[in-house]
């Protein structure tokens, strides 16, 4: 390698962390669609309640299919970054020969 460097450890340490996040948003998103509004007060306050979770549970699913495009475009840079690092190796090895 160079003496460049890809934070790859980095980035695959947040990816880890938001699909932990999204694992427990995952579980409380189940349990608010689960839940029995009636209980909760008047009509409005039920539908608010209904509401928050039926977008809670949107707003999760475009999470997690963002969470893995994060995770794919990190593994594709780190990838990339390699080859590009190989190359430059490479060319510096020939260089300092010459």
């Amino acid at each position: 390698m160079s003496f460049l460097k890809f934070a790859f450890d980095e980035v695959n340490e947040m990816v880890r962390t938001l699909e932990s996040s999204g694992g427990r948003m995952k579980g409380a998103s189940k349990e608010m669609l689960a839940a029995d509004t009636a209980q909760i007060g008047h009509d409005g306050l039920q539908s608010a309640c209904d509401d928050f979770a039926d977008s809670w549970n949107y707003g999760f699913g475009r999470l997690s299919k963002m969470t893995k495009n994060i995770s794919r475009f990190a593994d594709q840079c780190a990838k990339e970054f390699d080859g590009l690092d190989e190359k430059l190796r490479a060319e510096l090895t020939r260089g300092a020969k010459n």
